[in-house]
């Protein structure tokens, strides 16, 4: 149990440093919007240099000028827009056997048509003594709650690809959707490095279906934590040279940047990701821009962060549907975007039905006379004493 009480100093503490931090990235906004308002020479050269730069930092690729906006255009219409979303049950090392459950949602929306929307989940239930023996990991005594999600996410981008194969219709645009980033930088240092190339190429050959039947997918990424783009600036500010300035924009992120830049609804320059992952993408690494997205009943935009694969942001007619598209979706979803809030609440797990799910497991285990076991720790947090 929280005590609120104990925790007041605490609370007037963290508020006294925040407040202090504000004054410090005053400063540090002005700053970088000054270096990147002046950007607006040759682009060419500015990569050239930010290449060359010795650093660790990942300093956002240029594919054209950084300072650069654009508005949305109208959504086309009729439009075919599908998501998908996933949830899961981890296993539990309080329960045996081991097992565990990932549930998968697709939705799509065929926008400008009378034709009514798909809205549904498909749940995956892992038992199978083979199946588990290969995600075991010996050290930690239990199968990660990383490889489930690894895996949960791998199912997400292949329902993803099937939706779209069955929602398609000639001559209509589509988009696929995706919640979160398609940079798979979560997969690296995994225990098992057996199972990591798998799961990195199993991911990365899906990339590659859909350019194979050009269906655009791209992600969307809410209140993005990206460093990439300021990181450039850094760079062209001197900050990685042997001499750098004696104040820095370090602790920045992008979207508080161009929180400052963008007015609603406009989205940034396409930049290409810098992540040391991307060299298991081949030839198409994974681009992003941000966008300016009202939030009905907040303060001001939220600056959210779309990714899509390179072969997608080599086409100006794809950046200018999927723009308008996240334009269009977040204005319908209260500053998301609809068909993602949607493909969540079919696909989320919820505490009641997890338990509901091993009380389950018990009862038909009892049914047929296996042996199911829960730890008496976890017996004794569900029926506290006190």
């Amino acid at each position: 149990m929280l005590d609120f009480r104990e925790l007041r100093d605490q609370f007037d503490a963290f508020s006294d440093y925040q407040a202090e931090e504000q004054k410090r990235r005053a400063w540090q906004l002005e700053e970088a919007c000054d270096v990147l308002s002046s950007c607006d020479g040759d682009w060419r050269s500015l990569r050239r240099e930010a290449s060359a730069a010795d650093t660790s930092w990942l300093v956002a690729r240029l594919r054209s000028a950084p300072a650069e906006t654009c508005a949305a255009v109208e959504r086309p219409t009729p439009i075919t827009v599908v998501a998908t979303d996933g949830s899961q049950i981890y296993p539990d090392r309080h329960v045996e056997p081991n097992c565990f459950l990932l549930n998968v949602s697709r939705v799509a929306f065929q926008y400008g048509t009378t034709e009514p929307p798909v809205m549904d989940a498909e749940a995956d239930f892992h038992f199978r003594r083979d199946e588990l023996a290969d995600l075991f990991d010996q050290e930690a005594g239990a199968i990660s709650a990383e490889v489930v999600s690894a895996m949960r996410d791998e199912w997400e981008l292949r329902m993803l690809l099937e939706t779209a194969r069955e929602a398609r219709a000639d001559g209509r645009p589509i988009m696929a959707l995706a919640d979160g980033t398609l940079i798979r930088w979560m997969l690296r240092g995994m225990r098992n490095p057996d199972i990591e190339e798998q799961l990195i190429e199993n991911y990365t050959g899906l990339l590659e279906e859909f350019r194979k039947e050009e269906i655009p997918l791209a992600s969307y990424v809410s209140m993005p934590a990206n460093t990439e783009v300021v990181n450039l600036l850094r760079v062209l500010r001197g900050e990685a040279s042997e001499e750098p300035p004696e104040r820095e924009l370090e602790g920045l992120v992008d979207r508080w940047v161009f929180g400052r830049t963008l007015d609603p609804g406009e989205r940034t320059a396409v930049f290409e990701s810098a992540s040391h992952i991307q060299s298991e993408y081949g030839d198409d690494p994974i681009c992003y821009f941000y966008v300016s997205l009202p939030a009905p009943g907040r303060s001001g935009p939220e600056i959210g962060r779309v990714e899509m694969p390179r072969w997608i942001a080599d086409s100006p007619r794809h950046v200018e549907h999927l723009h308008a598209l996240i334009c269009d979706e977040c204005e319908k979803g209260g500053g998301y975007p609809m068909i993602l809030s949607e493909a969540h609440e079919e696909a989320v797990i919820r505490a009641s039905e997890r338990e509901q799910f091993y009380h389950h497991l018990e009862y038909r285990a009892r049914e047929r006379d296996v042996p199911y076991r829960t730890s008496r720790k976890r017996a004794a947090k569900q029926r506290p004493m006190a």
